[in-house]
């Protein structure tokens, strides 16, 4: 399959095809139409129902399987082709759609692999990783004849009340930048447009609430929400970008065309089509209320940069198809509609899709025993060891009793845009490894007290697993959030899409913890979440450890197992901040120091910061050095496992950077790692950015690397910052622009 990098020829071929094509027909290419839309009551492709809707063509065709066309794989594959024959040989503009789905966490299809969300994916600190998987979810979506995936999430999760925190790579704009550049490269390299969403700051709407207005000036947009989007259209070229349901300072993203024709495509430079998240046009309409009428709607989100419009309507009803009327009367210059539709006709020159729209499927496995090993491997990965007072690894032949909520439930192994929790599936669609299914192979005294549900756990259930307990030395208690959507209307649902909530455990989920925390057995508590969440200090006080994940996927059972008893030594670390409590928000690493200076009852503490995550093993940290050459930032260190175990460090890298006018944050993440280390092994280590990273954007729109003193910290996490160095820049470095990596990564020297 050819790499998805759109180029001169491909823009030509689409200016030539966009020429002989009729009004209708352009406008046809500017609509994603749901697959099920074509399908007859059987769930099979109706020619009928494509002469209605496709008679001029369809740009995309979306969301394949979790709209609900759950037909086997193979028919699937032939009824790709069926619709594809029908646009290339009986619509009149003769050209094929591009095929749709979600992948955040793996393809949403029947049978592909699930991996950890992206938000455990972030845990892991561990790009090259993140490639790997994403190579796997291209590989997987081309073989079952997906050519776009809306995927990768590169939003903040900067409050943790958000429900779509678990489809983000976290707080950190540089570990988001580094992920999301991972993903794109490797799913494109399989010939998949992948879609940059949302855009923009979408992550840091009032409250936490799922769409709200965004309250975020210029230059914390620019230094803040933009940087992972900036570093993912310059460093992995993205054919497709989502814009985001929030508006920002009041001005929705469907229609501010100074974030998308002026940054993302004017000084980013951005080559390929904007598509509107689902109904986002329409919300100009009914929702912000900002166009008097349907095609007032579609023209100013056309102006604004907007290409694609993503809906449920049916075709003639859809907003964009009033710019048929638009172009006629005149009211819609012709260049600027061609301009839109060859965006898009470009990205399908770039896909292969016009010399072959088909897909070859031929009804085998979609995931591989390697697929399945590496799901295994990321879940592990992510693994994050909150506390241990030494009760971990747990001892072969100690007693253990597994009980909670997510011990034997698949779903609480999935996030929202896994199908099966999507969905809401009550059967499998790929297996999925409970905790009691990994812990059974592994532990011969292991008892299980079963609880029913995430906020339906019962008071006999309770008092029961608390009387279980007693005869056991260990309990592990599997608590957390069922992931799901605002759409499955389900009060089991905890997490996800619209789902947005206090982040804290439910009522009788913290009743089982503190019953069992007086049973006598020592209290392990693994916690499974989309979200931040706190657990009130004195669950945290009983507990003797605290194991947490963010949705492990597929082989989340075996991976939270094996570092149960200490197969795996626990090297994740904290993506976000764990607040202490809802009224901590916001507390996040490298807040300003201004954000806490005048409150006079106590500064707001994380209950675990940023970067955060023990290990069984323990490490050292020694011979920080830093200097400034040739325009480069080197910074090299020393680790050392002086622990009983080897050990996977991930040596993080801060600065503490001057502030002229702009005052910066206080501590800023510019580099980072996984480094292996055997018992006793002692490895000296490189960090080497571009001064590029140390800018940012000041008042009037300058980007600028202040002169000052830079203060730069290592460690493990960013409370426990070990080592500190300095290095001087002595006069202002003032740019005309950066490139697409702002962070550096650790290499053995």
């Amino acid at each position: 399959m050819p790499h998805a990098t759109i180029r001169p020829e491909h823009i030509l071929r689409a200016r030539e095809i966009v020429a002989r094509l009729s009004v209708e027909e352009k406008v046809a290419q500017l609509e994603a139409v749901p697959f099920t839309h074509f399908l007859d009551e059987s769930g099979r492709f109706s020619e009928a129902k494509a002469e209605e809707i496709a008679k001029y063509g369809v740009g995309i065709v979306k969301r394949v399987y979790g709209n609900g066309a759950f037909l086997d794989n193979a028919q699937m594959a032939r009824e790709f082709n069926r619709l594809q024959e029908f646009l290339v040989k009986r619509s009149t503009a003769r050209l094929p759609a591009m095929i749709e789905e979600e992948a955040a966490g793996g393809l949403m299809a029947p049978g592909a692999t699930a991996f950890p969300s992206p938000l455990a994916m972030a845990s892991t600190f561990d790009p090259g990783l993140m490639s790997r998987v994403a190579d796997a979810i291209g590989r997987q979506a081309r073989a079952l004849g997906v050519h776009q995936v809306f995927s990768p999430v590169l939003d903040l999760c900067l409050d943790p009340r958000w429900g779509r925190c678990e489809e983000t790579f976290g707080e950190d704009p540089r570990l988001a930048a580094a992920m999301g550049v991972s993903y794109v490269k490797s799913v494109q390299a399989h010939g998949v447009a992948a879609t940059l969403k949302h855009f923009v700051a979408y992550g840091m709407s009032e409250g936490g609430r799922n769409g709200a207005n965004s309250w975020v000036g210029e230059l914390d947009l620019r230094n803040l929400a933009l940087v992972p989007f900036e570093s993912a259209v310059k460093e992995a070229r993205p054919l497709s970008v989502m814009a985001s349901y929030n508006d920002v300072d009041g001005v929705p993203s469907h229609a501010n065309g100074l974030l998308i024709d002026g940054v993302l495509r004017g000084e980013w430079g951005f080559e390929g089509f904007v598509v509107s998240d689902a109904e986002g046009v329409t919300r100009l309409l009914w929702l912000h209320r900002v166009a008097r009428d349907a095609e007032e709607a579609a023209l100013m989100s056309l102006s604004a940069g907007i290409d694609v419009e993503n809906s449920y309507a049916p075709m003639r009803e859809r907003l964009f198809w009033s710019l048929v009327e638009a172009v006629r009367s005149g009211r819609l210059p012709k260049y600027i509609l061609d301009r839109h539709v060859e965006r898009v006709v470009a990205v399908k020159a770039s896909l292969g899709l016009l010399e072959n729209p088909y897909v070859s499927y031929d009804g085998g496995p979609v995931e591989t025993a390697e697929d399945r090993a590496l799901a295994r491997e990321a879940a592990e990965r992510a693994i994050i060891l909150l506390k241990n007072d030494g009760v971990l690894p747990l001892s072969r032949d100690l007693r253990v009793l597994l009980t909670g909520p997510g011990a034997s439930q698949p779903l609480a192994m999935l996030f929202d845009y896994h199908l099966q929790a999507h969905r809401g599936l009550g059967r499998q669609v790929t297996p999925v490894v409970t905790v009691l299914e990994g812990l059974r192979s592994l532990l011969s005294r292991l008892d299980h007290w079963p609880v029913s549900g995430f906020t339906s756990c019962r008071d006999d259930e309770i008092e029961g697993a608390r009387e279980a307990a007693r005869g056991h030395d260990v309990v592990v208690a599997v608590v957390g959030e069922r992931s799901g959507g605002f759409w499955l209307r389900d009060s089991e649902v905890l997490s996800g899409e619209g789902v947005d909530r206090d982040p804290t455990l439910p009522d009788c989920q913290l009743r089982l913890l503190r019953s069992l925390a007086g049973s006598g057995a020592r209290l392990v508590i693994v916690l499974i979440a989309g979200r931040p969440v706190s657990l009130p200090e004195d669950v945290i006080n009983a507990a003797s450890a605290v194991l947490l994940t963010f949705y492990p996927g597929e082989e989340g059972g075996n991976a939270i197992a094996r570092a149960l008893v200490g197969l795996v030594n626990p090297s994740g670390r904290l993506p976000v901040t764990i607040p202490s409590s809802v009224g901590d928000v916001p507390v996040r690493h490298g807040l300003r120091r201004s954000s806490a200076s005048d409150i006079t009852v106590r500064r707001p503490r994380p209950l675990f910061p940023f970067g955060h995550g023990l290990s069984y093993s323990r490490v050292t940290y020694s011979d920080l050095r830093a200097g400034l050459e040739g325009g480069v930032l080197r910074v090299s260190l020393k680790l050392t496992n002086e622990g009983p175990l080897e050990a996977e460090e991930v040596p993080q890298l801060y600065v503490s950077p001057p502030s002229r006018l702009y005052e910066r944050p206080s501590l800023e993440l510019i580099g980072f790692g996984r480094v292996r280390l055997g018992v006793g092994e002692s490895k000296s280590l490189s960090f080497e950015v571009g001064l590029e990273a140390l800018s940012v954007y000041m008042p009037g729109g300058r980007l600028l690397v202040p002169a000052g003193t830079y203060e730069l910290y290592a460690g493990p996490s960013s409370a426990d910052l070990r080592l500190k160095a300095e290095v001087e820049l002595k006069e202002d470095l003032e740019l005309r622009g950066r490139g697409g990596v702002l962070w550096a990564t650790a290499k053995a020297l």
